[in-house]
């Protein structure tokens, strides 16, 4: 995969999250990305979850730290699960 991709696709699943967090996309369909980030766009899990504790502390977004972290619960869930898999399948 280039670096162009790659930087493509880690700015897609931050922006991806954000919106999340702040309303405008569905649960299901941020997991679909994250999912499809991981498989298809060969970003690790860590990459992701770092991507979500970035977004936690970014001043720019408008959403409590205790909301961000409430909606972040899944999605951290769903990390554990792919990293898991990720070993599983190494």
């Amino acid at each position: 995969m280039s670096d162009y991709t790659r930087e493509w696709a880690l700015k897609w699943i931050k922006g991806s999250v954000e919106s999340y967090i702040i309303g405008r996309t569905s649960l299901k369909i941020i997991k679909g990305r994250i999912k499809k980030a991981v498989e298809s766009y060969n970003l690790k899990p860590e990459e992701i979850k770092n991507i979500m504790d970035m977004i936690l502390i970014d001043p720019l977004i408008n959403v409590s730290k205790e909301k961000r972290e409430e909606k972040l619960r899944p999605l951290i869930q769903l990390v554990r699960i792919l990293e898991y898999r990720g070993e599983k399948n190494s």
